[in-house]
């Protein structure tokens, strides 16, 4: 493991940690949401701002945002976006699936704790309501956001495996 890695991670705990510490009630365990950020960020190397999870701006998001070229896979090779979001490119995939180029919106955020305290957010919406309970144990609640109640978080089947495995290497890194 590289030294920048150790410091992303370490980086992204504090401040999970530090949130967790003002508003318990409404956190997901830290060591979860550090591992959740090395894996969507790509250890800090994909990140827009200080948004470590890739949130795109949804419908009700009145902050600040950021519009961004990235890659989006769906079942359909029909998939639209409102502009100024657009597609610029679609290639069927060997799975039957469709990879995109697009321009998407994302959220832009002021702050790392900005960007985590709506991460939070985002699990205490209904869809996510069989995993909330579980939020302080983090793979449990890794597994939950993967399984088929309620919402899934990502379309991969191993997801909650990749995210124990960041979860260990947290642990073992904040101790």
């Amino acid at each position: 493991m590289k030294d920048q890695q150790k410091i992303f991670c370490c980086k992204v705990y504090a401040a999970a940690l530090a949130l967790y510490h003002k508003d318990k009630a409404n956190s997901v365990s830290p060591v979860f949401t550090t591992a959740q950020a090395m894996l969507e960020s790509g250890w800090g190397n994909s990140t827009i701002g200080n948004n470590l999870f890739g949130m795109t701006v949804g419908s009700n998001w009145k902050g600040k945002k950021v519009l961004v070229t990235t890659h989006e896979v769906f079942q359909s090779g029909k998939h639209t976006f409102v502009p100024p979001e657009r597609v610029l490119n679609i290639v069927k995939m060997n799975n039957g699936c469709y990879n995109y180029k697009v321009q998407r919106y994302f959220r832009d955020y002021n702050t790392l704790e900005d960007g985590l305290m709506d991460h939070n957010e985002l699990f205490k919406k209904p869809l996510y309501a069989d995993a909330w309970p579980y939020r302080l144990y983090a793979k449990e609640f890794a597994k939950r956001i993967s399984d088929y109640k309620g919402a899934r978080y990502a379309t991969d089947p191993n997801y909650y495996k990749t995210l124990w495995s960041l979860i260990n290497m947290v642990q073992n890194i904040v101790k």
